[in-house]
């Protein structure tokens, strides 16, 4: 099993919290129902990870081959270094615009660029990369438009207390559908003594905080929120979402279709649904030639403190 994760940022854009959308590749569910990327289950297939989120610089891919059904899956033993792998910017006609080459970085075990350029909301990018073997892998994302937080009702809430905080943010453009948003509060101090009461009755005393230190929405639909006068979405914070008391990062990432279809369908992986396991279907990865997710999202976040 691989966790993905995407860097969110601090409130002000600056880099350092992480935030963990609930992206997890299955790799045995994956070899069971490889349809047309292999002649037999146990043939490996390419694996992508890679998150393009605007406003900030190109990030990194990386690039593996699935496990064998009896192989625990490791993305330092399976990775694929000698790969060329590029990023295309695509002009509104489909043609290349820009093309932004990457490179091997061992220490890293992923592909990245110096000096990459800024991820654009509204743009759509292509990822190429050509293997070793001759086989070329293709995935492209349409990156959600930017939005920004314009009102806040407060950023110091009492627990369960009526007076929920809430959160006016602009519409994502997302074209012609709805935006879909993942929701995440991150524990700023996430200790035992700071946790909420659902949360300490719980966890166990041996439980590893970091599982909760984020908690994180499934994909919600715009239309979910109230739209105001203004054309702004209003945002109540649902106290379910606070694992602990003093101060949390709290993100909204509008996410694209690529993260949508993966993390909803991956949900029914876990066991989110009535499937019986011979009848789950396969995850949905919008990825040519291999597997996995080449997804793109735009995101604010503010913070919050939360008494007792």
């Amino acid at each position: 099993m691989r966790t993905f994760t995407i860097p969110a940022a601090k409130p002000g854009g600056q880099a350092g919290v992480f935030v963990l959308v609930p992206v997890l590749v299955f790799v045995m569910a994956l070899l069971a129902g490889c349809d047309g990327l292999g002649s037999s289950p146990d043939a490996p297939v390419t694996v992508v990870e890679a998150y393009l989120i605007a406003g900030t610089p190109l990030g990194e891919i990386r690039l593996s081959e699935t496990a064998s059904v009896n192989t625990v899956y490791d993305v330092t033993d399976l990775a694929i270094s000698d790969a060329q792998v590029r990023v295309e910017r695509l002009a509104s006609d489909g043609s290349v615009a820009e093309s932004y080459p990457y490179a091997w970085r061992a220490t890293r075990g992923a592909y990245s660029m110096l000096a990459a350029p800024t991820v654009a909301g509204g743009v759509t990018y292509r990822l190429v990369a050509e293997l070793s073997n001759g086989e070329t892998v293709t995935a492209e994302t349409t990156v959600p438009g930017e939005f920004e937080i314009r009102n806040t009702t407060n950023t110091v809430v009492q627990y369960q207390s009526p007076d929920q905080f809430e959160v006016e943010v602009t519409r994502s453009d997302v074209g012609d559908r709805q935006a879909y948003f993942v929701f995440s509060v991150a524990s700023l101090a996430p200790n035992r003594d700071n946790l909420t009461p659902l949360y300490a009755e719980f966890l166990d005393d041996d439980d590893d905080l970091s599982e909760v230190a984020v908690t994180e929405s499934p994909p919600i639909n715009e239309l979910n929120y109230e739209l105001t006068e203004a054309g702004t979405l209003s945002i109540k914070l649902p106290w379910l979402a606070v694992a602990f008391y003093g101060e949390n990062a709290v993100i909204a990432n509008s996410i694209d279709d690529n993260l949508y279809d993966f993390v909803r369908s991956q949900q029914v992986q876990q066991g989110g649904s009535t499937f019986s396991p011979g009848e789950i279907p396969n995850i949905i990865d919008h990825i040519s030639g291999g597997t996995g997710v080449f997804g793109s999202l735009s995101r604010v976040s503010t913070t919050i403190e939360v008494l007792r």
